[in-house]
């Protein structure tokens, strides 16, 4: 019996990695072909009747407040490939990552594939031999916060810049991007400077982010947005590691360094700190992570948005470890009810070693939340409305290479 390849019964896979290899292979071969990627998946099902699997998260409030581990229904893959060379001096890479993302259990249909990333960067220049130039659809990430899988810097989208620019102590980006993937294809227009790698301290260092938004159509509207962050290692000389953001963004740009709603006012401020812990200490690890938010509307009308949380790993054996996570989050807008949820998830993990962010890890989990009625139907299945509480178990994979 003949296996179709997966890349044949998906329409468009075979196009984009024929381009993909066209591209690469263009690129020449100086350097080695740079394959890396991540996926996650897994089978779920819960306790209650009516439900395949379930899993839980607030429907409003801010960004960043789903705990990830045993509370994701979806599958996702993104696979990149990088192939640097070198041109009359100048160092080049191109790149290009495909990802796949589909909210159910099975990979069934092409329509959540798409390209994430598909540009062209290039160093050595004789006028500024340290700044990278780069054009085309990028990411633009500038750290996350991996127990609710959210980065809380994302300079996303097709745009072109100049990053590490020597400046005094630290390193200047500059960036400009467009966009028009909205409903109606409105265009907006973004500008990004960024200065990082500032020293602060031993082991310490901190970045700022300015972003600029201009939406041009009937309704679009302007903004603007500063952002801090600042990275400590080896905190107080032991494996703690310590990361603190501090953001604002108003009108039309995010919290997040990007396009926020195109159609937002200058009435609508928006203010962020997130703190975020990590550390390994021999066969313990954890991470922590502390938020809190408050969004105005264009009527003025304020969110206040809290969650505490983290996931704590021990060590058994090489490839044995233990896995707990737990987090509390909560909104309240002005005049309105507190809606509240806590998750709590126990995972035994096969992995290749003890540390807490080793990969690949195979789970199994089992998770329990609860939430108010305020919170509503945190689950979006229609077995859970009415519901306050639910039980779910599953297996999922995570690599990253």
């Amino acid at each position: 019996m003949t296996c179709t390849p997966r890349a044949a019964r998906i329409p468009g896979v075979r196009a984009t990695l024929s381009t993909a290899a066209g591209l690469l292979l263009a690129a020449g071969s100086a350097h080695a072909l740079d394959y890396t990627g991540y996926l996650r998946a897994g089978p779920g099902g819960t306790t209650d009747g009516g439900a395949s699997r379930a899993c839980y998260a607030l429907n409003g409030g801010t960004s960043g407040m789903k705990y990830r581990l045993g509370n994701e229904c979806d599958i996702y893959g993104e696979f990149q490939l990088a192939q640097g060379f070198k041109k009359d001096g100048i160092d080049y890479k191109v790149v290009l990552m495909t990802d796949y993302w589909n909210p159910h259990s099975d990979a069934d249909d092409a329509k959540h594939l798409r390209l994430a990333q598909m540009y062209v960067e290039a160093k050595g220049f004789d006028f500024l031999p340290e700044a990278t130039v780069w054009a085309g659809k990028e990411r633009g990430r500038r750290g996350d916060v991996h127990i609710v899988d959210t980065y809380f810097t994302e300079m996303a989208g097709i745009g072109a810049g100049m990053k590490g620019i020597p400046v005094g102590p630290g390193k200047l980006g500059v960036a400009y991007y467009t966009n028009d993937k909205d409903t109606n294809q409105r265009p907006g227009h973004r500008g990004n400077v960024e200065y990082v790698d500032i020293p602060t301290n031993t082991d310490g260092t901190l970045a700022f982010f300015g972003t600029a938004t201009k939406s041009q159509f009937a309704g679009g509207t302007n903004g603007w947005g500063l952002a801090a962050k600042h990275v400590q290692s080896k905190l107080f000389g032991t494996s703690l590691n310590n990361v603190l953001w501090v953001q604002y963004a108003q009108g039309s740009t995010g919290l997040n360094s990007n396009f926020g709603n195109q159609t937002d006012t200058s009435a609508a401020k928006k203010f962020r700190v997130v703190e975020s812990v990590n550390f390994q200490q021999g066969a313990w690890g954890g991470m922590g992570m502390l938020l809190w938010a408050n969004e105005k509307d264009n009527a003025g009308k304020a969110t206040v948005s809290t969650s505490i949380g983290g996931r704590v790993s021990y060590g058994v054996t090489r490839n044995f470890k233990l896995l707990t996570e737990a987090g509390v989050s909560q909104y309240k807008p002005d005049g309105g009810q507190r809606a509240r949820l806590t998750k709590v998830t126990f995972a035994p993990t096969l992995s290749t070693g003890p540390a807490l962010m080793d990969r690949p890890e195979f789970r199994l989990y089992v998770t329990h939340a609860k939430w108010n009625k305020a919170a509503g139907n945190v689950t979006g299945v229609a077995g859970y409305d009415g519901e306050t509480s639910g039980t779910s178990f599953g297996a999922q994979v995570e690599v990253w290479f």
